[in-house]
């Protein structure tokens, strides 16, 4: 089987595609990949052939225009880079038996369509798919009846559709398809395979029947330690972990200098993950702050008191695998979600959105993350339990099992 992997978005969507493409390969699959420009290396790097969609969305993240706070600027954002990918996509897809789409992508379907070839999209949160279990992903709140998550999928849908559809139509004229009514039905109307742990977010409840679920897929960086990071990390009492990933806030600086004082104020040293947001450039040298670039959270999280980071789906989940408590300061969307999810299990305090955030009110929720028995002796126990938890291969069984379906008919 000769697979596509095109996930699209930020380093939380290509990980762990990178992990199914191991277990492919694993199998005896082939595997290429279409991704962000400003991933192609790592992924080359990994062995795997790989072609850019198009798209440099570490670029356009941090465009003078960028602005994560608006559903409007993202959304708009979204449909231009759609309408860049059909190209480069078509390109990649030559010969593939079956094409797999992961986070931001809309195109993904309607290639398949192009090379007549079974298709599976690959999300890493029950919250992306319509049910009463969570509100869209556009909507903060996540303690609304059910009754009301419901309705805001049946309001929301249409309104996505009506939205995308001129962008996709015109993408699949320039292939020579037919036009489609329901972007979204036809991006999901396949396989849905939802990649995230099965305890930190159960599946729904009432999940449509294309949508099947499998633990996290989690990719082993290889890792040579830092002797400097290696000694920081060595510290008694243990330092405080910042990061925010790949989110690019108008607030960088402030979110630094506020975690900074609040680690501070707690007693604790910080180590600083730069990320996308350059986090490095607004903190000054100290003897209990360390900046740090690109380095594996395996390597890192086992050995802090406590995890401060955006509530990405990845980090989240490594979190909880190092076994230590976790505070969210979520930026967009899914994040708000894995804030609900940690704070309903008891892993962490209750997440204190960005635009909330200063130093009084981190420094407040740092102290519970730390000090509280409970939320210690509940993060420490999860811990291995998730630590030995990797959906790929299942979701390596589930594509078996499509393209085998497939070709039967």
């Amino acid at each position: 089987m000769r697979a596509l992997l095109a996930p699209h978005g930020t380093r939380g969507d290509i990980q762990p595609m990178l992990a199914l493409g191991v277990a492919l390969r694993a199998r005896g699959h082939a595997v290429v990949f279409s991704v962000p420009s400003g991933f192609v290396e790592w992924v080359r790097a990994n062995g795997f052939d790989v072609m850019s969609n198009g798209v440099d969305i570490q670029a356009e993240m941090g465009s003078p225009d960028a602005n994560l706070d608006s559903v409007r600027w993202m959304f708009g954002r979204l449909k231009e880079q759609t309408a860049r990918m059909f190209e480069p996509i078509a390109r990649a897809s030559e010969g593939a038996d079956v094409i797999v789409g992961a986070g931001a992508q809309l195109v993904t379907a309607s290639i398949a369509d192009l090379r007549e070839v079974p298709h599976a999209m690959v999300a890493f949160c029950p919250c992306a798919m319509p049910t009463a279990a969570a509100p869209p992903p556009v909507f903060k709140t996540q303690a609304l009846p059910e009754w009301v998550n419901r309705l805001l999928w049946q309001l929301g849908s249409p309104v996505a559709d009506l939205l995308l559809r001129h962008t996709i139509n015109r993408g699949r004229a320039t292939l020579g398809l037919a036009s489609i009514w329901s972007p979204l039905n036809h991006i999901s109307g396949s396989l849905v395979i939802v990649a995230a742990d099965l305890q930190l977010a159960p599946p729904a409840h009432d999940s449509l029947p294309c949508v099947v679920s499998t633990d996290a897929m989690i990719f082993v960086e290889s890792h040579t330690p830092d002797p400097r990071v290696e000694a920081f990390l060595n510290q008694d009492p243990a330092p405080v972990y910042i990061g925010f990933g790949s989110m690019m806030a108008s607030r960088a600086r402030q979110l630094a200098e506020h975690a900074i004082a609040a680690s501070r104020a707690v007693g604790r040293s910080a180590i600083v993950a730069g990320g996308w947001a350059g986090l490095e450039r607004f903190v000054p040298d100290a003897d209990d702050v360390l900046t740090i670039g690109p380095t594996p959270h395996r390597a890192i999280f086992p050995r802090v008191a406590a995890v401060i980071h955006h509530g990405g789906a990845g980090t989240t989940t490594a979190a909880a695998a190092a076994g230590v408590p976790q505070l969210l300061v979520p930026h967009l969307l899914d994040q708000f979600y894995w804030a609900h999810r940690v704070e309903r299990l008891g892993v962490g305090p209750r997440g204190l959105p960005a635009t909330l955030l200063t130093a009084d009110i981190l420094a407040d929720r740092l102290d519970e993350a730390i000090n509280d028995p409970g939320i210690r002796k509940r993060a420490a126990s999860l811990g291995p339990a998730v630590a030995a938890r990797n959906g790929a291969e299942a979701a390596v069984h589930h594509l078996e099992r499509l393209v085998r379906e497939v070709s039967s008919v």
